[in-house]
């Protein structure tokens, strides 16, 4: 009996055919994997500016949202560098009524976002803070400015200083009254010269997108100029009519969201991947 069996050519062909084929399955398989990441982040972004903006409806009072991008890593000889993108909100508090050395007053500051506590000297009472990032024995004090070219923000004490009493004119009765007030105590001032008026708050949500995916389409290449353009967005409260109003919007009108890959000669290129919704959308 005659048997047949496949030549060396068919077999060649055969093993082509499927190498070809693995090959598309694993180019489709990381295109939709990309894709669900992409999707994904974006989903988070928009999310964490629908918050901030809601957040300033609530609470009647101004929020910032600060973009920017860092360097986590430099490239190596093996490795490529690490960029992320990374945002804060930023919620007014209130204003600086006094400076006195690194002290610094609001008289009229609201208890329940200042946590103040106790007498500098007393017994420790641990972590009180409750507001703002944690930079290991301090929190972030923002410098709330108009400008939008960025945000500038001082390392103060979880803890406040209770300032000695002073005799206040009271506007209903035109008497005098001992009022009592608070002080931050500021650790490091991070370039900031605070003065009396100046508004001050806290960050209440913060996201960092994943590795190599960016705010806008610029960033930092070297450990010399670790963040790169701080993109703003601000929600007023005096222009906001309801959920569905933007009119308290200034700042950004949205933020695009980039990817970084490497082009034809090995170069990271940054690639558009979508742009923020309106935070108004789905409301």
């Amino acid at each position: 009996m005659t048997r047949h069996g496949f030549t060396l050519i068919e077999l060649l062909v055969v093993m082509g055919i499927m190498g070809l084929l693995g090959t598309v399955s694993v180019g489709g398989y990381r295109a939709m994997q990309r894709g669900m990441e992409e999707r994904g982040t974006m989903q988070n972004v928009n999310q964490f500016i629908r918050t901030a903006y809601q957040r300033a409806q609530i609470d009647r009072q101004p929020v910032a949202v600060y973009f920017w991008n860092e360097l986590l890593r430099e490239e190596t000889e093996y490795d490529p560098p690490v960029i992320v993108g990374r945002a804060v909100a930023v919620r007014r508090a209130g204003r600086i009524t006094a400076t006195t050395g690194s002290y610094l007053c609001d008289e009229f500051g609201d208890l329940r976002f200042m946590r103040l506590t106790k007498d500098e000297g007393d017994e420790d009472e641990g972590d009180v803070s409750g507001s703002g990032s944690s930079t290991g024995g301090g929190m972030y004090l923002y410098h709330l400015e108009d400008s939008d070219s960025g945000f500038s923000r001082s390392v103060v004490s979880q803890t406040t200083k209770r300032m000695s009493p002073s005799r206040e004119r009271l506007l209903a009765t035109g008497g005098e009254a001992q009022i009592e007030s608070y002080a931050f105590v500021v650790i490091n001032p991070g370039g900031v010269t605070w003065k009396r008026g100046d508004a001050y708050g806290f960050e209440f949500a913060e996201i960092q997108l994943p590795h190599n995916f960016i705010f806008g389409s610029t960033y930092p290449t070297s450990a010399s100029s670790p963040t790169k353009d701080v993109e703003v967005l601000r929600f007023k409260v005096s222009g906001n009519s309801g959920s569905g109003s933007q009119s308290g919007t200034s700042g950004a009108a949205s933020i695009d969201v980039c990817s970084l890959r490497p082009n034809a000669s090995g170069e990271l290129h940054a690639e558009k991947v979508a742009t923020s919704d309106s935070p108004t959308k789905n409301l």
